[in-house]
């Protein structure tokens, strides 16, 4: 049985205790806001609406709203975002995409639409953080976007998101990033022989980074700003190889790549289906930064700057990164078994280059999205128990009053993330695994996204409300990713070198949508029977926030500072 249900405005003393926190409501402010410009009346009405609202309202926090210090400024955001973008994906994904769509023209008119739409996601979820500037992202916003009913859409991403995706995906990604290593080493016959040894090398990774995590934040940035960079000079390396290719600084592989312009293109439903599902995964990642948006500096700064630097940086990486790729190698002999990257740095820099220090570069760059998905996921879980979505809040909301981390959150985070990592066998069970982390998270985007329009509508002078996105981009994306979640469940197009899978195509979809629909179990137990029998109301905290913020003046607005 869960505690009482603490709203997220309720005051977090500088030492974490929660049980002088649930006396204490505070605004949402991270700093003293004052209210002399209210009037007797208003406070009148307060003080028998909200007991202690204004008589606590000129305490002076010197945490962030629930407890956590803001320790995020704009460059330690973008590299969570570029931790959690850049993966292995762009060293490898341009060659199946090309292959795909049939030449590299058309591959890199695909790129470019997949970066402005996902921009616009991206600047959506900026204009929602801003209006709610506490940790949680999408659960938080889908929330007060579909509040009926009894918001069971951020109830079901509440689960499927801490309870499946973010563990599951720690451990796809701490399973291979040995690999790596390996490989530049020469020990090839490791990758192929010793699955579970490769899994308790990332098993001891991803136990040093989740205590990292735990004890400091400052620290935790640190690795995590350290990791964007070595992730950012691997893709300048490649872009500029690419610039210079381009202009005719470096002389051209003979071949017929960009001589044959869209001549070849074929964009059939099952190929443009499977070109554009691994262009926009390898655009994901994003939204991590709105999972702790709570601890951001100047957010209504901070946090669009943030998103959209990083996101444009990296569309201008990513183009010169395919430009680089197939002014060397010819479509023809591209192999499809072998990373595009490592065959392009082959070429150019010769093999140390190629089979040593880039595979080292991509294992460290895997090993950042483990630490960028430990940094959120342990947010996430904090959130969820904290605004009341699953129980125990009161354990999950509970910041170490000396480390200023929700420890017991991030424990969970890396117990389950262990279950994820040990117990699919090797082979088609743990490929499966990998498929199943990204199923579900499109039809999330897509609500988020809408959200915005919807938000947009419902709030439309929403005080918060200090950035403004593209309505028409924030659409695009929300109809897209939900075609993208629909298309799953279209047979792939073939592409030449890959393996044939024993798994069906439909089933790995399938999974995640029944996985989805069993949240709803949880959320009735949770959000009805239990409310209903105890009386306590979990949800109260949403109307709870737009009200307050509804309730301040410009001097309040201009108060905040954050």
């Amino acid at each position: 049985m869960s505690g009482i249900y603490t709203p997220i405005r309720a005051a977090v003393s500088p030492s974490g205790s929660l049980d002088e926190a649930r006396q204490r409501p505070l605004n949402i402010s991270t700093q003293q806001v004052s209210m002399e410009g209210r009037s007797s009346e208003n406070r009148d009405s307060s003080s028998s609406s909200s007991p202690g609202l204004e008589g606590h309202i000129n305490k002076p926090v010197e945490v962030a709203d629930e407890g956590l210090r803001k320790e995020i400024g704009l460059f330690s955001a973008s590299s969570i975002i570029i931790g959690q973008v850049v993966g292995s994906g762009i060293f490898s994904t341009p060659a199946s995409v090309a292959l795909l769509c049939g030449t590299p023209y058309m591959a890199l008119v695909l790129w470019i639409i997949s970066g402005v739409v996902s921009l616009g996601g991206a600047l959506g979820s900026a204009e929602l953080g801003t209006m709610f500037p506490q940790n949680g992202g999408m659960i938080r916003y889908l929330a007060h976007a579909y509040r009926r009913p009894r918001a069971l859409i951020a109830t079901i991403m509440a689960y499927s998101v801490t309870f499946f995706c973010r563990p599951a995906a720690i451990a796809a990604n701490v399973a291979i990033f040995a690999q790596y290593f390996f490989y530049a080493a020469g020990r090839r016959d490791f990758i192929e022989s010793r699955d579970y040894l490769l899994r308790a090398i990332g098993a001891i990774a991803m136990t040093l980074l989740m205590v990292l995590n735990m004890v400091s934040v400052r620290w935790s940035l640190r690795l995590l700003n350290a990791f964007a960079l070595i992730k950012m000079l691997t893709l300048l390396i490649v872009s500029f190889t690419g610039f210079l290719l381009m202009v005719g600084a470096i002389e051209r592989t003979p071949g017929t790549n960009w001589s044959r312009g869209f001549s070849g293109t074929r964009l059939d439903a099952q190929s443009f289906a499977s070109a554009m599902t691994r262009l926009f995964w390898s655009w994901e990642g994003w939204s991590n930064v709105g999972y702790v948006v709570g601890e951001v500096k100047n957010v209504k700064r901070n946090l669009p700057l943030s998103l959209g630097l990083a996101m444009s940086i990296l569309a201008v990486l990513y183009i010169f990164a395919n430009v680089a790729y197939f002014s060397v190698i010819p479509l023809e002999d591209i192999d499809n078994g072998t990373l595009l990257a490592a065959q392009f740095m082959n070429k150019i820099f010769g093999k140390v280059m190629g089979q040593v220090i880039l595979p080292v570069c991509i294992g460290l760059s895997i090993l950042g999205v483990v630490m960028s998905e430990l940094f959120g996921g342990g947010r996430l879980m904090y959130t969820a128990g904290k605004t009341g979505f699953v129980p125990y809040g009161a354990m999950l909301g509970e910041i170490h009053p000396r480390f200023g981390t929700p420890v017991y959150a991030m424990t969970i985070i890396w117990a389950l993330s262990l279950v994820f990592l040990f117990a699919p066998p090797p082979g088609e069970a743990f490929d499966l695994l990998v498929e199943l982390v990204q199923e579900g998270m499109w039809y999330f985007y897509a609500l988020t996204a809408f959200g915005v329009i919807i938000l947009r509508r419902r709030l439309p002078y929403y005080p918060l409300r200090r950035f403004r996105s593209s309505l028409i981009l924030a659409f695009l994306f929300g109809v897209l990713s939900f075609a993208l979640g629909i298309l799953q469940f279209y047979p792939p197009a073939d592409i030449p070198g890959n393996k044939t899978r024993a798994v069906p195509y439909y089933l790995p979809p399938l999974l995640g949508v029944i996985f989805m629909a069993l949240c709803t179990i949880p959320w009735y137990l949770r959000m009805w029977r239990y409310v209903n029998r105890s009386g306590v109301q979990l949800l109260s905290w949403i109307n709870d926030e737009e009200q307050e913020v509804l309730n301040m003046n410009e001097l309040d607005i201009r108060r905040l500072g954050n």
